[in-house]
């Protein structure tokens, strides 16, 4: 019988929630802030919560990255910085657990920003 992996970050102690018109993304780190993850949940399908794990660890610098691609690659008009397609929704912090406990908050955002 397989033994289920190590969790890759065993504790999210911040997470920050994104959206874009289409996705909110969900990026957690770990207490130092060295280590980050990302959920991708699609808010086009109404019926279903649609979640995407890449299970990739993200540094610091490829989640400013990151973040900054989207921000770019989703404004109303190309260049322009007023209409800027990536807002930050919501923070939270010491949250502790696995995909299961960020689900639980992500319930609870989602009853306070209604998808």
């Amino acid at each position: 019988m397989p033994t289920a992996a190590a969790p890759i970050i065993s504790s999210v102690q911040k997470l920050v929630l994104y959206e874009t018109r289409a996705r909110y993304f969900l990026v957690g780190s770990n207490n130092a802030e060295t280590k980050y993850r990302v959920l991708k949940i699609d808010r086009t399908e109404p019926k279903d919560l649609v979640i995407i794990d890449d299970r990739h660890v993200y540094t610091q610098q490829e989640v400013r990255e990151l973040l900054g691609r989207l921000d770019l690659g989703n404004r109303t008009k190309m260049g322009q910085k007023g209409s800027s397609g990536l807002f930050r929704a919501v923070s939270a912090f010491g949250v502790v657990g696995g995909r299961w406990r960020i689900l639980e908050v992500m319930q609870s955002i989602r009853s306070k920003i209604q998808i």
